[in-house]
């Protein structure tokens, strides 16, 4: 009986090809099928040379020994072999790891709300019958007061959050101008603020200190735009959703506790101030 997941990566280096196959089987004779198969979907990607490593070619890759990882493991394997990184996580950070990959995933393919869907699905509907008029809805849209279309877009990014600026702002030039103004994105946070924090039972001087907008900055080592915090409230601006609270900023400057210490800073957990 394999306990643990056998890893096998086919590698071809003209062009450079990464093929991850992952077995988890208690037959001898299915294991050997399958691989059998791989190999040739591996040819059909690629017709060449491949290297084939297992797990116990990869030094110091960790071990699963009775818990239910497998498929994490597969997926820190394969991006630690693709990263070039050094294994340094183990059995005992699966809890993390998974729910670093959790967020991974909410944060760049974010669930779409009951709205959205709908509309989504009407707009399937329609176009299987004929019935979307792209030009004439262009045009309802463009004749829209300009505050009603405020009003509408930012109950959406009050919705679904951060995320809904960069689809609003890729859906046309109209909505692109309203969501990248600086008082949308100020009246947005501002709303967010006001959903998870109950200003009543606070007094006037912390409620000047903690409900002010944030700034987006360029980060110092990656150079990538991010949402610069002030002290006080964190989170990705979904409506009644708080991340964190912070007293002091963490990692001055930058967008990550990553590029904070890449960039040859010290950082401990003992130093966060949640």
């Amino acid at each position: 009986m394999i306990n643990e997941p056998i890893i096998c990566l086919g590698i071809c280096s003209t062009p450079v090809c990464l093929l991850v196959f992952y077995y988890y089987f208690c037959s001898v004779f299915v294991l050997v099928v399958v691989s059998m198969l791989c190999r040739v979907l591996a040819q059909q990607l690629h017709p060449g040379l491949w290297k084939e490593y297992g797990r116990d070619d990869l030094n110091g890759a960790p071990r699963q020994n009775w818990s239910n990882n497998c498929g994490v493991f597969v997926l820190m394997y394969t991006l630690y072999v693709v990263m070039g990184g050094i294994f340094d996580f183990s059995e005992s950070d699966m809890a993390a790891v998974r729910r670093w990959w959790c967020l991974l995933l909410l944060t760049n393919y974010p669930v779409k709300s009951d709205a959205e869907r709908k509309l989504l699905r009407k707009r399937r509907k329609e176009m299987k019958t004929g019935e979307l008029e792209k030009e004439a809805e262009a045009d309802y849209i463009s004749k829209m007061p300009p505050e009603i279309l405020r009003h509408i877009l930012l109950n959406v990014v009050k919705e679904d959050g951060d995320v809904a600026f960069f689809r609003l702002s890729l859906t046309c030039w109209l909505f692109h101008d309203v969501v990248c103004d600086a008082s949308f994105r100020k009246d947005a946070h501002l709303a967010w603020l006001d959903s998870v924090v109950n200003w009543s039972a606070y007094s006037s001087d912390y409620k000047e200190m903690y409900r002010v907008p944030y700034k987006v900055t360029s980060c110092l080592c990656c150079g990538d735009l991010f949402k610069d915090f002030p002290p006080g409230y964190i989170g990705d601006g979904r409506k009644g959703i708080l991340r964190a609270f912070y007293s002091t900023k963490e990692f001055e400057g930058y967008c990550s506790a990553d590029c904070f210490i890449c960039d040859g800073n010290h950082y401990s957990p003992k130093d966060n101030n949640l």
